[in-house]
């Protein structure tokens, strides 16, 4: 896939390039944190990075079983195995967050007839909901930069875009890794639970009386954590070390005046630029329009 990887870089630049790309980028930012807005498992199971990269994988995985393959389909030692691999979780953590998503109605166990051993899972109603309202921000505001309006309607008139989308980015990461590998410094706040949330509510800030100045923001850190169901020091600790990489300023106490500097909402942007890329890629491999 290097001529994929081309194509991303290619569309990144081109996306950035558009005059509205801020006004997309906020409007994905608002819908995404509003969407995990108490998602205690979704937010506390797994970093942003891990949840997008095995959730994609779990979703491709269950959208290509075939009856009578014991290979396809999802399975626990096969998530296992691809997590492991990959240096995205242990072996008993992940095993841990899949019977977690199972209680909590995401997955469900499937029988197999022909061999009991196989411990087969399916993705369920609740889950595709889920993913399709966690993909709705990203599409939403690519509609403000392509023509793609279309796709939106059709993630909601059945599960064939979804299937597409968890296809193309779970083999685009099989070759060419994470996009958080592109933009290493992302990590800062992609390897903390709710940390690429938070950033990107504080990048998006712009309610009277939060508003200081052009750059400096109210932030209040006890609001955040109760947003995202976290704790305060998490906000707090998270902000420090945002600030000890040069990124914003702390100019009083409990995020009430953070200046955001220039390397941070330029931080946000490649990596936006990245995601929306990606995406495109996938909806026009999906639907055909490559």
């Amino acid at each position: 896939m290097p001529e994929v990887q081309s194509s991303i870089f290619a569309d990144a630049q081109s996306l950035r390039a558009h005059p509205e790309f801020k006004a997309a980028r906020n409007v994905f930012a608002r819908r995404y944190v509003a969407v995990l807005k108490n998602s205690k498992l979704l937010i506390h199971m797994a970093t942003d990075e891990v949840r997008q990269v095995v959730g994609a994988y779990v979703l491709d995985r269950h959208f290509s079983y075939a009856a009578g393959d014991p290979s396809s389909g999802v399975t626990v030692s096969d998530v296992q195995s691809f997590c492991t691999s990959h240096e995205l979780a242990g072996h008993n953590r992940i095993g841990t967050l899949l019977n977690l998503l199972r209680q909590a109605g995401y997955l469900r166990q499937r029988k197999e007839a022909h061999d009991r051993r196989i411990k087969r899972l399916e993705v369920t109603h609740t889950a595709i909901a889920a993913s399709k309202r966690l993909l709705t921000p990203l599409l939403l505001a690519l509609s403000l930069l392509e023509q793609a309006s279309h796709a939106i309607s059709q993630m909601e008139a059945d599960d064939s875009l979804l299937a597409g989308i968890s296809q193309f980015s779970s083999r685009y990461f099989l070759t060419h890794g994470s996009l958080v590998d592109l933009i290493p410094d992302i990590r800062l706040f992609m390897a903390r639970n709710a940390g690429y949330e938070i950033l990107l509510k504080l990048i998006s800030t712009d309610q009277p009386g939060e508003v200081l100045t052009d750059r400096t923001v109210h932030f209040h850190y006890g609001a955040t954590a109760d947003y995202f169901g976290v704790s305060r020091v998490h906000v707090r600790r998270l902000l420090e070390d945002a600030e000890a990489a040069g990124y914003v300023s702390l100019h009083a106490p409990g995020g009430r005046a953070v200046e955001i500097h220039p390397p941070l909402a330029e931080l946000v942007d490649r990596f936006v630029a990245l995601q929306l890329a990606l995406l495109l890629e996938a909806v026009k491999h999906s639907l055909n329009l490559a």
